[in-house]
């Protein structure tokens, strides 16, 4: 979500409406637009967005209010520049914009719990998403793939309603999959700098459709087992005074 944050004003504004009018009509972004995002972004932005992704990674569970806020903030900032650019008059996109991301930011932290069902949905769609649609790809059901809106809608319902059952189950979900398109988008978009991997990195990324959502679901993955272990161990040592003193 980060990296698609340029440094442009008019650039946020465009890219603002072109995002909400492709989430609007079901529309993944292609491989194209993901590297042409990575490659617009600059060096000290990617050094942050990886440093970012990979606390978020692997500490996400620590920290998940702050990231579920900054996420209500650039989700309500999203909608508002989509809003206000749709109305006329000036700067309403930027004003929309603003105004947006603090409502959202401020009603997050009072409505946590629904923030987290929320961010857990839009990671429950994406997965469902894209398990139906390479998982139709990978068997040579290429006509499959125009129905992967079920996969995704299966997935948000399913990770939506689990935030009210198991929540530390969809924090974890959420930030390992959140911290790991931050930090590989960060790491790509330095990579594409150097004019020695670049060649190789962008046509292995753009010819194999199967790569992008492996070096993502991998560190994802890692993520998530590294998180569950950690909050595993915390909970051990809280229980160990009590049982020493029952002793």
């Amino acid at each position: 979500m980060y990296p698609m944050l340029s440094a442009s004003p008019g650039a946020d504004n465009s890219a603002a409406t072109q995002l909400m009018e492709q989430l609007l009509h079901l529309e993944r972004p292609s491989q194209q637009e993901m590297m042409n995002a990575m490659e617009a972004m600059g060096a000290f932005q990617a050094i942050v967005v990886l440093a970012l992704g990979v606390a978020i990674l692997l500490n996400g569970w620590k920290a998940f209010k702050l990231v579920a806020i900054l996420n209500a903030a650039i989700i309500g900032g999203l909608l508002g520049t989509y809003l206000g650019g749709r109305l006329d008059g000036d700067n309403l996109s930027l004003i929309g914009g603003i105004a947006g991301g603090l409502v959202l930011a401020v009603l997050a932290w009072p409505a946590m719990r629904i923030a987290i069902s929320v961010m857990g949905s839009i990671v429950g769609a994406s997965l469902g998403y894209a398990g139906w649609y390479y998982s139709a790809m990978a068997m040579g059901r290429e006509g499959l793939t125009e129905h992967a809106w079920a996969g995704a809608l299966l997935g948000l319902v399913t990770l939506g309603l689990l935030a009210f059952v198991v929540f530390q189950f969809v924090v974890m979900a959420f930030t390992s999959f959140q911290g790991s398109i931050m930090a590989i988008s960060g790491m790509i978009a330095l990579l594409l700098k150097h004019p020695d991997v670049r060649d190789p990195i962008y046509n292995a990324l753009m010819n194999n459709e199967f790569l992008p959502p492996l070096v993502v679901g991998a560190p994802a993955l890692i993520g998530f087992v590294f998180q569950y272990a950690a909050l595993d161990k915390k909970r051990k040592k809280k229980r160990k005074p009590s049982d020493s003193g029952g002793v």
